[in-house]
């Protein structure tokens, strides 16, 4: 069986720094790329609201609406925790 040597001269003959260093450079210039569009994210939004507005929301009742018909019986969540507990109760 061949006997691996591991040194700098295979680094180094096999353009392995070069590599590197270009690998590093590349990557770093992404993450500076990121980090500009994550900072000027705010401005494009921005730009964009002015071109597409966003849909108005009403946040309040409307003057003319009908009130919501109120709910006789028990809630959905007074349901679910009644059948915890039963579940939990009869685990046997």
């Amino acid at each position: 069986m061949q006997q691996m040597l591991f040194s700098w001269d295979n680094v180094v003959s096999g353009n392995g720094v070069a590599l590197s260093v270009t690998g590093m450079s590349i990557v770093f210039l992404a993450l500076i790329l990121v980090s500009c569009y994550i900072a000027l994210l705010p401005k494009i939004a921005a730009l964009f609201n002015k071109i597409l507005p966003p849909a108005a929301h009403h946040s309040g009742p409307v003057a003319n609406a009908p009130a919501p018909d109120m709910k006789t019986g028990p809630s959905e969540a007074e349901i679910v925790a009644a059948a915890v507990a039963y579940l939990h109760k009869n685990k046997g």
